[in-house]
């Protein structure tokens, strides 16, 4: 079987473009390549959610965000979703560009005179009077656009699909956070003071000891532990949060950088480091990139270091609100994914690490009226 490949393809055009035909021949082809592909048509969908919505634009509008939630929620567990519908919204093309990696957008473009005499031997909607093409948007995100006519083939449409979706680089889907956290940090709303996790901490390090702290926002931690006798490096994603550092923190002798763990050794490629502290981070990436954070900052620590973490649990109650993305993904007011304690426990030990511990608590980090219940962890490098 095919894993490396998993994420969506939306075959999209008007009523009559061949979205079906195509979509029925790319999967096939996909199988072929041993992928592990779930097909999905959006007539069917609408039967199979028992006929709920209606054909008014608002009706259409929230089927359509409901087709890919649910995209969305399969792709996450490891398969290419093949859907052809037409579901053409611009707010829609945007979102699963955002939240579904590796999704490709198809448009299958057919002129309306060529449509309605193909409508006219099958579904024969051009002929209905709730029928109408202006509730939907002219894509505007396609990754490819097929003249599906003419001499262009089905088989010829489904092996372009197939040929480019193959090609598709790693991925790369921002989930909206670069845009959300810019405007967070412009509104300069971020708590101030130290965490409890960080007063948590602080005991089980030495003074002097260098420590980088990877996603570091306002840098209210970092600076608690540089005033507490440590060396202190910290990254952030956010190019606003480390500028507003570097202006708030000037004299605290704290190096601030904006970037990926994965970038650190661009910063000073000498240096390894007794500590790296990680707090609320790993619940606001991807899988990809926790486990990418993991196997860098075992990589940056010396032999006997450790890495702190806090994240949110999986057993948050904020888990269970929001928008769904994935079976662990969630969007409310931005992107989180939350932690499974086991999980989080397997991807320490597997990138070299030995767990010192792992636990799940609540009342232990309490903002305004959030609650979490976190997952702390401490593990060493051996």
């Amino acid at each position: 079987m095919n894993e490396t490949k998993q994420g969506l393809i939306w075959i999209k055009g008007f009523s009559a473009s061949g979205k079906t035909t195509v979509a029925r021949i790319v999967e096939f082809l996909l199988r072929q390549d041993k992928c592990n592909v779930i097909s999905l048509d959006g007539d069917e969908l609408r039967s199979i959610f028992g006929d709920m919505w209606g054909y008014d634009v608002a009706s259409r509008r929230e089927l359509a965000n409901a087709y890919f939630r649910l995209c969305s929620h399969l792709s996450s567990q490891g398969y290419v979703v093949v859907i052809s519908a037409v579901a053409m919204f611009d707010d829609l093309e945007k979102w699963v560009q955002i939240n579904i990696p590796n999704s490709m957008q198809v448009f299958l473009s057919v002129p309306i005179d060529k449509r309605k005499i193909r409508d006219s031997k099958t579904k024969k909607i051009f002929s209905r009077k709730n029928f109408n093409e202006d509730d939907y948007d002219l894509p505007k995100k396609s990754d490819i656009v097929i003249e599906n006519y003419g001499d262009t083939t089905p088989d010829d449409a489904a092996k372009k699909i197939l040929k480019m979706y193959l090609s598709f680089k790693a991925d790369n889907t921002d989930r909206n956070r670069s845009d959300h956290w810019k405007e967070y940090y412009s509104k300069n709303i971020a708590p101030i003071g130290s965490s409890t996790f960080a007063e948590y901490v602080l005991p089980k390090m030495k003074k002097s000891q260098y420590i980088l702290e990877i996603g570091c926002g306002n840098g209210r931690d970092a600076v608690f532990f540089a005033s507490n006798g440590m060396v202190v490096d910290a990254i952030d994603r956010s190019e606003d949060a480390i500028k507003l550092c570097n202006n708030k923190h000037i004299n605290t002798g704290i190096r601030f950088f904006s970037g990926e763990i994965d970038q650190v050794s661009n910063i000073d490629s000498d240096i390894i480091y007794d500590n790296i502290y990680c707090r609320f981070v790993i619940h606001a990436m991807p899988i990809e990139e926790e486990i990418v954070l993991i196997r860098n900052a075992f990589n940056l620590l010396k032999i006997g270091g450790s890495i702190f973490i806090e994240c949110r649990s999986i057993n948050d109650p904020m888990a269970r609100k929001g928008e769904v993305i994935s079976p662990t993904e969630r969007i409310n007011g931005h992107y989180r994914r939350f932690i499974i304690p086991a999980e989080l426990e397997y991807r320490l030990k597997e990138a070299g690490f030995r767990v010192i511990s792992l636990h799940e608590e609540e009342n232990v980090s309490q903002y305004k009226d959030d609650n979490p219940v976190v997952i702390r962890a401490t593990a060493t490098k051996v």
